[in-house]
Protein backbone atom coordinates (compact mmCIF):
# COMPACT_ATOMS: atom_id res chain seq x y z
CA UNK A 1 0.00 0.00 0.00
CA UNK A 2 1.26 3.52 -0.82
CA UNK A 3 0.07 6.59 1.03
CA UNK A 4 -1.42 9.34 -1.18
CA UNK A 5 -0.20 11.95 1.28
CA UNK A 6 3.56 12.43 1.43
CA UNK A 7 5.10 12.79 4.88
CA UNK A 8 6.63 16.22 5.52
CA UNK A 9 10.03 16.90 3.97
CA UNK A 10 12.65 18.39 6.26
CA UNK A 11 16.00 19.95 5.38
CA UNK A 12 19.56 18.86 6.15
CA UNK A 13 21.81 21.79 7.04
CA UNK A 14 24.71 20.57 4.86
CA UNK A 15 23.04 22.33 1.92
CA UNK A 16 23.65 25.85 3.32
CA UNK A 17 27.05 27.31 4.13
CA UNK A 18 28.02 30.24 6.34
CA UNK A 19 24.93 30.47 8.54
CA UNK A 20 25.09 29.88 12.28
CA UNK A 21 22.40 27.79 13.95
CA UNK A 22 20.39 30.82 15.06
CA UNK A 23 20.23 32.20 11.52
CA UNK A 24 19.50 28.74 10.08
CA UNK A 25 16.57 28.19 12.43
CA UNK A 26 15.22 31.65 11.60
CA UNK A 27 15.55 31.00 7.87
CA UNK A 28 13.89 27.58 8.14
CA UNK A 29 10.95 29.02 10.06
CA UNK A 30 10.50 31.76 7.48
CA UNK A 31 10.31 29.20 4.70
CA UNK A 32 8.04 26.77 6.56
CA UNK A 33 10.57 23.95 6.77
CA UNK A 34 8.95 21.37 9.10
CA UNK A 35 12.16 20.14 10.75
CA UNK A 36 15.94 20.27 10.42
CA UNK A 37 18.79 17.80 10.46
CA UNK A 38 22.01 19.45 11.67
CA UNK A 39 25.55 18.63 10.61
CA UNK A 40 26.88 18.38 14.13
CA UNK A 41 30.55 17.35 13.90
CA UNK A 42 33.66 19.56 13.65
CA UNK A 43 33.08 19.93 9.88
CA UNK A 44 29.66 21.37 10.66
CA UNK A 45 28.41 23.17 13.77
CA UNK A 46 30.74 21.28 16.15
CA UNK A 47 27.93 20.88 18.66
CA UNK A 48 29.97 18.76 21.07
CA UNK A 49 32.06 21.81 21.95
CA UNK A 50 29.23 24.32 22.38
CA UNK A 51 28.47 25.48 25.90
CA UNK A 52 25.21 24.54 27.59
CA UNK A 53 23.82 28.07 27.49
CA UNK A 54 24.20 28.25 23.71
CA UNK A 55 22.63 24.81 23.22
CA UNK A 56 19.74 25.78 25.51
CA UNK A 57 19.12 28.98 23.51
CA UNK A 58 19.03 27.03 20.25
CA UNK A 59 16.74 24.43 21.81
CA UNK A 60 14.27 27.13 22.86
CA UNK A 61 14.33 28.64 19.38
CA UNK A 62 13.78 25.20 17.83
CA UNK A 63 10.86 24.44 20.16
CA UNK A 64 9.21 27.72 19.24
CA UNK A 65 9.85 27.32 15.51
CA UNK A 66 11.51 24.50 13.58
CA UNK A 67 12.56 21.44 15.60
CA UNK A 68 15.92 19.75 15.16
CA UNK A 69 15.24 16.02 14.95
CA UNK A 70 18.59 14.49 13.98
CA UNK A 71 22.29 15.39 14.28
CA UNK A 72 25.05 13.97 12.10
CA UNK A 73 28.48 13.10 13.44
CA UNK A 74 31.68 13.17 11.41
CA UNK A 75 32.54 9.83 13.04
CA UNK A 76 32.72 6.77 10.83
CA UNK A 77 31.55 3.28 11.72
CA UNK A 78 35.15 2.13 11.15
CA UNK A 79 36.26 4.34 14.07
CA UNK A 80 34.72 1.72 16.37
CA UNK A 81 36.58 -1.23 14.91
CA UNK A 82 39.26 -1.92 17.52
CA UNK A 83 38.05 -1.51 21.14
CA UNK A 84 41.62 -1.59 22.53
CA UNK A 85 42.82 1.26 20.31
CA UNK A 86 43.19 4.87 21.38
CA UNK A 87 41.17 5.95 18.33
CA UNK A 88 38.25 3.84 19.56
CA UNK A 89 38.27 5.54 22.98
CA UNK A 90 38.47 8.95 21.35
CA UNK A 91 35.56 8.11 19.04
CA UNK A 92 33.44 6.91 21.96
CA UNK A 93 34.18 10.08 23.91
CA UNK A 94 33.31 12.25 20.91
CA UNK A 95 30.08 10.33 20.35
CA UNK A 96 29.11 10.74 23.99
CA UNK A 97 29.72 14.51 23.88
CA UNK A 98 27.72 14.83 20.68
CA UNK A 99 24.90 12.75 22.15
CA UNK A 100 24.72 15.15 25.10
CA UNK A 101 24.41 18.09 22.72
CA UNK A 102 21.87 16.26 20.56
CA UNK A 103 19.63 15.57 23.52
CA UNK A 104 20.00 19.16 24.72
CA UNK A 105 18.69 20.34 21.35
CA UNK A 106 15.69 18.05 21.61
CA UNK A 107 16.72 15.80 18.71
CA UNK A 108 16.13 12.06 18.80
CA UNK A 109 18.93 10.51 16.73
CA UNK A 110 22.66 10.71 15.97
CA UNK A 111 24.06 9.56 12.63
CA UNK A 112 27.33 7.70 12.08
CA UNK A 113 28.69 7.54 8.54
CA UNK A 114 29.60 4.13 7.12
CA UNK A 115 31.83 5.12 4.23
CA UNK A 116 32.80 1.61 3.18
CA UNK A 117 31.42 -1.84 4.00
CA UNK A 118 33.34 -4.39 6.05
CA UNK A 119 36.51 -5.71 4.46
CA UNK A 120 37.89 -8.75 6.25
CA UNK A 121 37.29 -10.64 9.43
CA UNK A 122 38.22 -7.76 11.75
CA UNK A 123 34.71 -6.41 11.27
CA UNK A 124 33.28 -9.55 12.88
CA UNK A 125 34.05 -8.02 16.28
CA UNK A 126 32.53 -4.62 15.51
CA UNK A 127 29.58 -3.61 17.66
CA UNK A 128 27.79 -0.37 16.91
CA UNK A 129 28.46 1.65 20.05
CA UNK A 130 25.61 2.20 22.45
CA UNK A 131 24.89 5.79 23.31
CA UNK A 132 25.09 6.63 27.02
CA UNK A 133 22.27 5.25 29.13
CA UNK A 134 19.39 7.65 29.60
CA UNK A 135 19.83 9.57 26.35
CA UNK A 136 16.99 7.80 24.61
CA UNK A 137 18.59 8.44 21.23
CA UNK A 138 18.71 6.24 18.15
CA UNK A 139 22.01 5.58 16.36
CA UNK A 140 21.63 5.89 12.60
CA UNK A 141 24.06 4.19 10.24
CA UNK A 142 24.30 5.93 6.87
CA UNK A 143 25.53 3.44 4.29
CA UNK A 144 27.58 5.57 1.96
CA UNK A 145 29.18 3.39 -0.71
CA UNK A 146 27.64 1.31 -3.53
CA UNK A 147 29.19 -1.88 -2.19
CA UNK A 148 27.03 -1.61 0.93
CA UNK A 149 24.01 -2.56 -1.15
CA UNK A 150 25.33 -5.97 -2.24
CA UNK A 151 23.84 -9.11 -0.63
CA UNK A 152 26.97 -9.94 1.40
CA UNK A 153 27.35 -6.45 2.83
CA UNK A 154 23.64 -6.21 3.62
CA UNK A 155 23.88 -9.45 5.60
CA UNK A 156 26.79 -8.01 7.60
CA UNK A 157 24.83 -4.81 8.19
CA UNK A 158 21.82 -6.76 9.46
CA UNK A 159 24.09 -8.60 11.87
CA UNK A 160 25.58 -5.34 13.12
CA UNK A 161 22.13 -3.85 13.66
CA UNK A 162 20.94 -6.96 15.47
CA UNK A 163 23.86 -6.61 17.90
CA UNK A 164 23.05 -2.97 18.68
CA UNK A 165 20.41 -1.87 21.13
CA UNK A 166 19.02 1.18 19.29
CA UNK A 167 20.50 1.26 15.80
CA UNK A 168 18.74 1.90 12.51
CA UNK A 169 19.63 2.89 8.96
CA UNK A 170 19.75 6.24 7.21
CA UNK A 171 19.13 5.71 3.48
CA UNK A 172 20.45 8.28 1.01
CA UNK A 173 18.77 8.34 -2.41
CA UNK A 174 21.92 9.42 -4.29
CA UNK A 175 23.92 6.59 -2.73
CA UNK A 176 21.17 4.11 -3.55
CA UNK A 177 20.98 5.36 -7.11
CA UNK A 178 24.76 5.03 -7.52
CA UNK A 179 24.55 1.48 -6.18
CA UNK A 180 21.97 0.20 -8.66
CA UNK A 181 23.18 1.83 -11.87
CA UNK A 182 25.12 -0.64 -14.00
CA UNK A 183 25.61 -3.18 -11.22
CA UNK A 184 24.42 -6.74 -11.68
CA UNK A 185 25.19 -7.63 -8.05
CA UNK A 186 22.57 -5.23 -6.63
CA UNK A 187 18.88 -6.07 -7.03
CA UNK A 188 16.96 -2.86 -6.24
CA UNK A 189 13.71 -4.41 -5.00
CA UNK A 190 15.48 -7.05 -2.91
CA UNK A 191 17.80 -4.41 -1.51
CA UNK A 192 14.98 -2.09 -0.51
CA UNK A 193 13.03 -4.92 1.08
CA UNK A 194 16.06 -5.78 3.20
CA UNK A 195 16.72 -2.19 4.23
CA UNK A 196 13.42 -0.36 4.56
CA UNK A 197 12.27 -2.21 7.67
CA UNK A 198 15.49 -1.11 9.40
CA UNK A 199 15.35 2.47 8.13
CA UNK A 200 14.41 5.33 10.43
CA UNK A 201 15.50 8.27 8.27
CA UNK A 202 15.92 8.83 4.52
CA UNK A 203 17.55 11.69 2.64
CA UNK A 204 16.41 12.72 -0.81
CA UNK A 205 19.86 13.70 -1.97
CA UNK A 206 20.50 16.05 -4.89
CA UNK A 207 24.17 16.27 -5.85
CA UNK A 208 23.49 18.85 -8.55
CA UNK A 209 21.59 16.94 -11.22
CA UNK A 210 18.23 16.94 -9.48
CA UNK A 211 16.38 13.88 -8.27
CA UNK A 212 16.75 12.24 -11.67
CA UNK A 213 17.44 8.59 -12.43
CA UNK A 214 15.81 5.40 -11.22
CA UNK A 215 17.20 5.21 -7.70
CA UNK A 216 15.52 8.32 -6.29
CA UNK A 217 11.89 7.44 -7.14
CA UNK A 218 12.40 3.78 -6.21
CA UNK A 219 13.57 4.77 -2.74
CA UNK A 220 10.90 7.45 -2.41
CA UNK A 221 8.11 5.04 -3.30
CA UNK A 222 9.44 2.48 -0.83
CA UNK A 223 9.42 5.11 1.92
CA UNK A 224 5.91 6.26 1.00
CA UNK A 225 4.70 2.63 1.00
CA UNK A 226 6.26 2.03 4.41
CA UNK A 227 4.46 5.08 5.79
CA UNK A 228 1.20 3.78 4.37
CA UNK A 229 1.81 0.47 6.12
CA UNK A 230 2.35 2.14 9.48
CA UNK A 231 6.15 2.29 9.43
CA UNK A 232 6.95 5.99 9.12
CA UNK A 233 10.38 7.04 7.89
CA UNK A 234 11.48 10.62 8.49
CA UNK A 235 12.52 12.21 5.19
CA UNK A 236 14.71 15.27 4.65
CA UNK A 237 16.25 16.94 1.61
CA UNK A 238 20.04 16.96 1.22
CA UNK A 239 21.61 19.41 -1.22
CA UNK A 240 25.31 18.93 -2.04
CA UNK A 241 25.54 20.86 -5.29
CA UNK A 242 27.89 23.76 -5.96
CA UNK A 243 25.71 26.67 -4.83
CA UNK A 244 25.34 26.36 -1.06
CA UNK A 245 23.89 29.81 -0.55
CA UNK A 246 20.55 29.96 1.29
CA UNK A 247 18.81 31.01 -1.93
CA UNK A 248 20.41 28.22 -3.96
CA UNK A 249 19.59 25.53 -1.40
CA UNK A 250 16.02 26.69 -0.81
CA UNK A 251 15.32 26.79 -4.55
CA UNK A 252 16.39 23.15 -4.76
CA UNK A 253 14.46 22.33 -1.59
CA UNK A 254 11.23 23.72 -3.02
CA UNK A 255 11.73 21.71 -6.21
CA UNK A 256 12.40 18.57 -4.15
CA UNK A 257 9.32 19.18 -2.02
CA UNK A 258 7.12 19.37 -5.14
CA UNK A 259 8.77 16.23 -6.51
CA UNK A 260 8.24 14.44 -3.19
CA UNK A 261 4.55 15.32 -3.13
CA UNK A 262 4.09 13.74 -6.57
CA UNK A 263 6.38 10.72 -6.35
CA UNK A 264 4.68 7.62 -5.04
CA UNK A 265 1.14 8.55 -6.02
CA UNK A 266 1.34 6.17 -8.98
CA UNK A 267 3.15 3.00 -9.88
CA UNK A 268 6.61 3.29 -11.50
Amino acid sequence: MTSDTAPPLGLYSIGIRDLDVTALLTLAAGHQVPFLHLRGGPKGYDLARRDRAQLAAWARQARDGVPVTMVTADLDLADFLQPAALEYRRACAELERLAEATRALGASAVRLLARRPPLGTDWDALVIPDLPAGHGLATLIEIHHPAWFTPHALAVLRDLLDRASAASVLLDSAQFHAAIVGRADVLPATCLTALIERTLVAHLSDTGAGLTGTGHPLLARAVRAAAGDGQPVEVAFEWTGADRSPEGCLTRYRAARAWWQQTGTSSP
